[in-house]
């Protein structure tokens, strides 16, 4: 039996503005009437009637961003997850919202590299099993085994008794840290590193984490154990 339109279901497909999106579009803008604490947002209508839930044309689903804006006093703005679309004027959060009324919501589909699966079967850097999860686990993995370099990151080091205990590289347009590691000492050699990259989001958040252990034999390095913590 052939299929027809009304056999399919939006949330069944992935189309190709939700493939190539890059997260930045927004494709529904609507009205907030309120915010209730700790995770519901109350919605009006979009402009053409439909509703977030039932519209075959820009319907909500689950793990799309909402950016909202203009509540009152401001305690409702923030960018949000979608967890669950409940009606067609209203929607959960996966983060926690505060209560507030008013403002205005822009709805963005998620990068299309979200959507996308991958095998991690015999890999050694990742255990992600979608496409967005593997590359920002690769390119931890290269800050945490490279130092930043280009223009924007500045360095800075610390020393104590003329070693340096700790690097750090911090974004110089928001001053986030990005990098930093921290050296240990037995007498004058460095027996353990603690590499860390943190979020871009807010330059404090671990993101990734290794700490290597050195051993020795006289003053050269015979042995190096890798512990990834994050």
């Amino acid at each position: 039996m052939p299929l027809s339109k009304s056999d399919l279901y939006d949330a069944d497909v992935y189309d190709a503005p939700e493939l190539n999106t890059d997260s930045t579009v927004v494709y529904l803008t609507t009205t907030v009437t309120s915010t209730v604490a700790t995770n519901t947002v109350n919605v009006g209508l979009p402009s053409d009637g439909e509703g977030i839930l039932t519209s075959r044309d820009h319907p909500v689903q689950i793990g799309d961003k909402a950016d909202i804006t203009g509540t009152s006093g401001g305690t409702g703005n923030g960018t949000f997850t979608v967890a669950v679309v409940v009606s067609d004027s209203q929607f959960t959060t996966v983060e926690t919202i505060a209560a507030s009324t008013g403002g205005s919501v822009n709805f963005r589909y998620p990068s299309g590299a979200s959507n996308i699966g991958f095998d991690p079967t015999s890999q050694n850097v990742t255990t992600k099993n979608l496409e967005q999860g593997v590359l920002t686990d690769l390119s931890n993995h290269d800050l945490l085994n490279n130092e930043p370099v280009g223009t924007g990151v500045t360095y800075s080091n610390t020393t104590t008794g003329g070693k340096v205990t700790q690097e750090i590289w911090v974004k110089t347009s928001n001053s986030f840290t990005i990098r930093q590691i921290d050296y240990t000492y037995t007498g004058t050699k460095v027996t353990t590193e603690v590499r860390k990259v943190f979020s871009a989001a807010d330059g404090t958040t671990v993101i990734a984490q290794i700490t290597l252990t050195y051993s020795y034999t006289g003053s050269a390095v015979t042995g190096e154990t890798i512990v990834r913590n994050v």
